[in-house]
């Protein structure tokens, strides 16, 4: 589907046998956003979308799953979208974005915790833009849509 020749990584549907590699990429992810609270109804979440949305996997054959991505395809919309701390800033995100714009066939869009830094900055220099604005101060959303 796509493969990243200089890091070694490639991007794959969701298997089931994915479940417990993503949920571990996504625990992890989740410590550095102490404002979102308690993991729980956060891994309830990703549970329901895996099943139900289209999944992409990022996967290096030593390391196994390094970052999956979750889509609506009615709507272009990114539930999920989550890159092992050890593979950020390899394009590991960018590709999984990239398959899921190819096999959509448009833009795609997300939203962002305004707390978030890191990632609004990715977003903007991959060409995202805001969207939207939602939210209360402390638990803002910003909703973007791709190039």
């Amino acid at each position: 589907m796509y493969t990243h020749s200089g890091a070694g990584w490639h991007i794959r549907d969701f298997e089931r046998r994915d479940y417990r590699p993503c949920y571990q990429v996504f625990r992890e992810c989740l410590r550095e956003f102490p404002w979102r609270g308690p993991a729980a109804p956060y891994l309830r979440q990703l549970f329901n979308a895996l099943p139900t949305a289209m999944a992409l996997v990022a996967e290096e054959p030593q390391a196994g799953v390094i970052g999956f991505m979750t889509l609506r395809p009615d709507t272009g919309y990114v539930d999920h979208l989550f890159v092992a701390n050890d593979w950020r800033l390899c394009g590991v995100a960018r590709g999984l974005l990239h398959v899921g714009r190819d096999r959509m066939g448009r833009a795609l869009i997300l939203d962002v915790d305004a707390q978030n830094t890191a990632a609004r900055d990715a977003y903007e220099k991959l060409g995202w833009k805001v969207f939207a604005r939602a939210g209360e101060a402390s638990a803002e959303q910003i909703r973007l849509i791709g190039p």
